[in-house]
């Protein structure tokens, strides 16, 4: 039996079935209910310590394994802790004589459920955080935990829940698990990103999993498909944990590798921190396509000066290795604040003043990061830098005026990011004004379809592979001509999409660190001539259910 699903993070694991449950209040609430309020409140105060030092331990490991951007993603829980709406009436209740678990657990579902019935994306995604750490909390207070059903387990196990979250994903022992498959979530949540970023194969949305399989089971889940195959044929089996094999065990390639007829394919990391790029380099990619510097403003309460950037800078150049380094200028706005810059709040922070638009209007920040930029180009040769959320040629004129006037001996190549509609329409103009250009595939997505990635409501609308999307990627890749041009966005880690974009002629992609064997081992196995004539014909889809039959349909590699 086969159950589909929405596939989130790319390759094939073959595993034993083991559920985890939602951690709920147990039935028999023990002597702990005949004990003084004052008994249960201090119970409390400490799961909630417990909880908090817990979420902080997780933030830092995930900061040291993947790197500084979702590590943002735990740390965001600790928010949760102090939230009054949430904590107050946790507190209340118990001093009025609820036993803690069960108040815990009334409240965080109550909050969890207004937050997900709302139209902000970012608050519904705060639905998920509550929840985690209400179970986490009810974990300290009953002594359980969400995954205890893998302590003690050996072999390879492949995870099945209603739904996870960020931090059950970063406790799952990847020792033994080798994959995930949700009866719930989205390509965008928190956990789906994680899972990604951490090279675990996962497919959600797959309804009915729990009911169709039961624990112990042997299944094969593959992440590019979708699908969980229950109790395989012994044939069936023998193939995917070949596959499975081969995945694990693909040496990683210090080179940038090519094609099998000989298309050279550079696969570059993003990176957020030194450490980023550090384990970027260590897992063999070519270079840094994306630094976010947004990154090192975001850990204080002030802005970084001159010299601490460069320092940083600097640092994180040095860790590539002589390896080329795109660093991209501050890429903040209403939805993401940071210290030092002026921000005010919008309506619609996502069309308004943000990127290049929020840089240019804070002149002495950003000049100060340009001067900062070009003392680390002077040192390292390889540094690049671009601009983010560019609309037209006359903020890259703009910003070249800066360019001359605080660093007229700058040495870096200069460059522009591709992620809103002008951009594209405006390729040809934008490919002879600069000196390479990067397509940020997630805000292009959301631009061209007028779709927020983050909006339930539109899970269905918001695709990369919608075809608008990849004719927008067709229109820029033939339009930037001889410029240098890459892909940076999800869509370039996406295992369905190695193919369509080495066929539509990108010979650069830049991925998540852990992410960058398994695209090398893709390209590895691909034919850059059959890539292209897939490709074409993909283009031809019209809708996106076309462009799903056609990419099940073709083949990339003879």
């Amino acid at each position: 039996m086969i159950v589909s699903g929405i596939p989130v993070s790319g390759g094939t694991a073959v595993g034993r079935l083991v559920v985890i449950g939602v951690l709920k209040p147990t039935d028999a609430l023990s002597s702990h209910i005949i004990a003084s309020a004052d008994e249960q409140l201090t119970r409390l105060l400490a799961a909630v310590a417990a909880s908090r030092d817990e979420i902080a331990s997780i933030a830092d490991d995930t900061r040291q394994r993947i790197g500084s951007e979702p590590a943002a993603i735990i740390e965001a829980q600790l928010l949760v802790l102090d939230d009054p709406e949430w904590w107050d009436q946790i507190r209340d209740d118990v001093r009025n004589g609820a036993e803690p678990t069960a108040a815990v657990w009334e409240v965080t579902e109550g909050v969890a459920q207004a937050l997900s019935s709302l139209d902000d994306p970012y608050l519904r995604e705060r639905s998920a955080d509550v929840l985690d750490v209400g179970q986490r909390v009810i974990g300290h207070l009953e002594g359980r935990s969400r995954t205890s059903a893998l302590q003690g387990q050996t072999g390879d196990v492949i995870v099945a829940a209603h739904e996870l979250t960020p931090t059950d994903t970063l406790d799952l022992d990847l020792n033994v698990v080798r994959g995930i498959v949700t009866e719930a979530g989205a390509r965008t949540s928190h956990a789906a990103i994680l899972a990604r970023q951490l090279g675990i194969p996962a497919v959600v949305g797959a309804a009915g999993i729990l009911k169709a399989a039961s624990p112990g089971v042997v299944v094969v889940l593959d992440g590019d498909a979708g699908t969980c195959e229950i109790d395989p044929q012994p044939r069936d089996l023998d193939r995917a944990r070949a596959k499975s094999v081969r995945q694990m065990t693909h040496a990683v390639m210090s080179h940038a590798v090519t094609t099998r007829d000989g298309v050279a394919v550079q696969v570059l990391a993003n990176a957020s921190s030194v450490a980023d790029v550090t384990r970027a380099v260590a897992e063999g990619a070519d270079g840094i396509g994306l630094y976010r510097t947004e990154f090192l403003f975001m850990r204080s309460d002030t802005a970084p000066d001159e010299q601490a950037q460069t320092e940083h800078y600097m640092a994180v150049a040095e860790a590539a290795g002589g390896r080329p380094v795109t660093f991209r200028t501050l890429d903040v706005g209403g939805d993401k604040p940071v210290p030092g810059l002026q921000v005010e709040a919008e309506e619609n922070p996502f069309l308004g003043v943000r990127g290049i638009r929020l840089t240019l209007a804070n002149r002495p920040v950003f000049d100060g990061q340009l001067r900062a930029l070009a003392r680390t180009a002077a040192a390292f040769p390889g540094v690049s830098v671009m601009v983010p959320m560019v609309s037209g040629l006359e903020e890259l004129d703009e910003v070249r005026g800066i360019l001359r006037d605080v660093t007229p001996r700058a040495a870096f190549r200069f460059g522009a990011m591709v992620e809103v509609p002008s951009a594209a329409l405006l390729i040809d103009a934008f490919a002879s004004e600069v000196d390479f250009l990067s397509v940020g595939t997630n805000d292009l997505t959301a631009y061209v379809l007028a779709a927020d990635r983050g909006n339930r409501h539109l899970h269905e609308l918001y695709s990369e592979f919608h075809p608008a999307v990849l004719r927008a990627l067709q229109l820029i890749r033939a339009g930037a001509g001889d410029t240098p041009l890459s892909v940076c966005g999800e869509l370039a880690g996406d295992p369905r999409a190695t193919g369509l974009l080495v066929g539509l002629g990108y010979r650069q992609l830049s991925v998540s660190g852990p992410l960058v064997p398994a695209v090398k081992e893709r390209i590895s196995r691909l034919n850059a001539g059959a890539a292209e004539r897939a490709s074409a014909d993909l283009m031809r889809a019209r809708r996106r259910s076309d462009v799903d039959a056609v990419l099940n349909s073709l083949t990339f590699e003879d």
